[in-house]
This record gives structure tokens, C-alpha cells and sequence, in this order.
């Protein structure tokens, strides 16, 4: 079976919609093993690691987009920090599931290969373009 936009798209529109379900279940799952109080705390936790990983996952992208020189550096970049922006996103929402994708996504070898697949697909085939005023 050949994916192409329409079916990832698709694809990608159920899991969205499905994930907080799931993280619920999970997250209740785990409230009535270890209990809430405990279930509370490694949320809490986990966020909290979450955002300084992206923190300075963040810094080191930045770094790479300011020395960035062709046109396809700056693309692959920025869209190595938009998807560590969603990254952080996934580690800052409660749940178990969104974490754990989150801090899969936002180590830098995932990463850079997930942008990278990205790219040779030209599945995102948009340019980034910088305009001076």
C-alpha cells in the first residue's frame, strides 16, 4: 500500500484525534495502580524535564538556523525547530503517551532523521524565505 498525502494526512488526523483518548486511559490506568497523588507528581515531572530538554534542544536548533547558509540548510532547520516545537508541546500536555513521544522526538539524532525523511520525500515542499526592510 502506497501512502500518499491524502492518506498520511488522514492517517495523521486520526491519531490526533484519538491520542488524548488514549493518554486518558493511560493515565487513569496508571492513577489506579500507583495513585494519584504519585500519578500527579511524575506528570509534573516529566513536563518539567520535558521543557528544559526542549530548552536547550531549542538553543542548539537556533544556533544551527543562524549558521545556516543555503536555502535548504534554512529550511531543514527551521523545520527541525517546528518539530521540536511540537515535541515540547507533547511533553508539556499531562499524559503518558504524549510524553513519551515528546522526549522520543525531541532527542536530536530522532530527530534530525525525522526531518530529514521528511525532506527526501518532499512531503513538506515549502521554502523558508528571510526578507530584509
Amino acid at each position: 500500500m502506497k501512502l500518499n498525502i491524502e492518506n498520511m494526512l488522514r492517517y495523521i488526523l486520526i491519531t490526533i484525534l484519538l491520542l488524548p483518548f488514549i493518554d486518558f486511559y493511560v493515565l487513569v490506568e496508571v492513577a489506579g495502580s500507583i495513585g494519584i497523588l504519585k500519578t500527579i507528581l511524575i506528570s509534573i515531572v516529566t513536563g518539567l524535564i520535558g521543557a528544559e530538554l526542549v530548552r536547550r534542544e531549542g538553543r542548539h536548533v537556533f544556533m544551527k538556523l543562524q549558521r545556516s547558509v543555503t536555502g535548504g540548510e534554512i529550511t531543514r532547520n527551521f523545520m527541525e525547530g517546528f518539530v521540536l516545537v511540537l515535541a515540547g508541546l507533547m511533553l508539556l500536555s499531562p499524559g503518558f503517551v504524549t510524553d513519551v513521544i515528546g522526549a522520543i522526538v525531541a532527542v536530536r539524532p530522532v530527530r534530525e532523521r525525522m526531518v530529514a525523511r521528511l525532506m527526501n520525500r518532499n512531503i513538506m515542499d515549502f521554502q523558508v524565505e528571510f526578507e530584509r526592510f
